[in-house]
Order: structure tokens, then C-alpha cells, then sequence
């Protein structure tokens, strides 16, 4: 019966690994655009305007995008470790 419920065990924190790591995987694109698009904005924002307030907005974008990757990540994290030490149901 330890072996059925391992086996359940397992598979649970496999789904759950998979389906981490696709949203592990969809945040770090996310980050990419959100990265390339703001440093797009930047160099356009030289070329227009050296520093003031468009450049600063841009920092804050790109900023903004570095701690959206971060918390996307640590979610994906906490959820794993959920998965890991939930206890299995009886059937």
C-alpha cells in the first residue's frame, strides 16, 4: 500500500514539476520581451531625449520586468515545495 501511495506520490510532484516549469518557461519569455521592448524604448529615448523623464520611466519598466521574473519564479518555487509536502489522500 506504501508503494501505491508513493507511485501517486510521485506522479502528483510530476505533473506539478511539468506544469512548473511551463510557467517557469512562459515568465522567462515574458521577461525577454519585456526586456528587449525595454531596451528598445531606451535606446529610442537617447536618441530623443538624453536623460529626463522618459528614461527614467524606462528604468522603472525595466526594473519592473526584473521583479516580475523574480516573484513569477519564486511562486513556481513555493508551489513545487507545496506539492512536495502535501499529504497524500486516502482513497
Amino acid at each position: 500500500m506504501a508503494k501505491r501511495l508513493s507511485k501517486k506520490v510521485s506522479k502528483k510532484v510530476t505533473k506539478l514539476e511539468k506544469k512548473a516549469d511551463q510557467l517557469r518557461k512562459k515568465a522567462e519569455k515574458k521577461g525577454k520581451n519585456l526586456q528587449s521592448a525595454t531596451a528598445s524604448k531606451i535606446d529610442g529615448l537617447a536618441d530623443d531625449d538624453k536623460g529626463g523623464k522618459k528614461g527614467f520611466v524606462a528604468l522603472l519598466l525595466a526594473a519592473g520586468a526584473a521583479v516580475a521574473a523574480v516573484v513569477l519564479k519564486k511562486k513556481r518555487d513555493q508551489e513545487l515545495d507545496e506539492a512536495l509536502w502535501e499529504e497524500p489522500r486516502s482513497i
